[in-house]
């Protein structure tokens, strides 16, 4: 991995981890169990793969009904399918 790739990962860790540690949700959910008497010991593991797309630039562009469209590839549709969200074509 790059250099400049690296630190972008790690920008993105660490955006990760400040939303979670922002998170007024979170922040009550470990209140009340600290009330309750216990430590608060939150450990995350996040995992980010990354791999080049295609060159041809992904251009995504607002239509007019607000939906957006796509130049999704075969391993984009078959990602999102594995995901259980249905792609229209």
């Amino acid at each position: 991995m790059d250099e400049r790739l690296k630190r972008l990962v790690d920008e993105l860790g660490l955006a990760i981890k400040e939303a979670i540690s922002a998170s007024d949700e979170v922040s009550e959910a470990a209140g009340q169990i600290w009330e309750s008497g216990y430590e608060v010991l939150l450990f995350l593991n996040a995992t980010v793969a990354v791999m080049k797309r295609e060159e041809r630039p992904l251009s995504w562009r607002a239509r007019t009904s607000g939906r957006l469209q796509s130049g999704f590839n075969r391993e984009d549709v078959d990602f999102l399918k594995s995901m259980h969200i249905s792609v229209d074509r």
